[in-house]
């Protein structure tokens, strides 16, 4: 399967599939659904389609804003409580939980950027843009970090393009 996947892929659609409490079965069309319906259409359009915007329109620099907005803070607030609620079901081993959970999260950022729409403001209202795209990279960092013991290669790749030079997790 390695040999045909990346392993992050795998990784996820096991803890998404790990018999916690019951029997579970690898199913293809599963792995398949599971990998490109949650993790690539969530995760991966989110991250790529802020950090494209970003790159695109702010020089591919975290772009600068003057204050943020209550839906700004919100958003960032609400992607720093997956340290504690991801992090606390880890602790237990509940990892289908802790992913469950922390692709919830992913959800709300995807949600918040539907509803800021930066793309169609930033001809009209460049600094709102630039808000939203701010607090938006902030979650995603966070995120990442959040993601990293389920898909830690794909979390070094983020990491590398958010501009950090030093490993998130160490050798891999």
């Amino acid at each position: 399967i390695l040999e045909r996947y990346q392993p992050d892929a795998v990784r996820y659609y096991v803890a998404r599939t790990l018999p916690e409490v019951a029997d579970s079965d690898f199913a293809w069309e599963g792995f398949y659904n599971r990998v490109n319906g949650e993790l690539l259409a969530a995760w991966g359009n989110l991250v790529n389609r802020v950090l494209g915007f970003s790159y695109k329109r702010f020089h591919g620099a975290v772009p600068v804003y003057e204050q943020l907005n209550s839906l700004d803070q919100a958003i960032i607030q609400r992607s720093e409580t997956g340290f504690e609620t991801v992090g606390a079901l880890l602790d237990k081993v509940k990892l289908r939980e802790a992913l469950t959970e922390a692709m919830s999260l992913v959800r709300e950022v995807n949600a918040y950027l539907d509803e800021r729409a930066p793309w169609k403001v930033y001809k009209e209202d460049s600094t709102d843009a630039a808000r939203s795209i701010y607090a938006a990279i902030r979650a995603i960092d966070n995120l990442n970090i959040v993601l990293a013991p389920f898909i830690p290669f794909s979390a070094q790749k983020i990491h590398e393009l958010l501009g950090y030079e030093r490993h998130l997790l160490g050798d891999l």
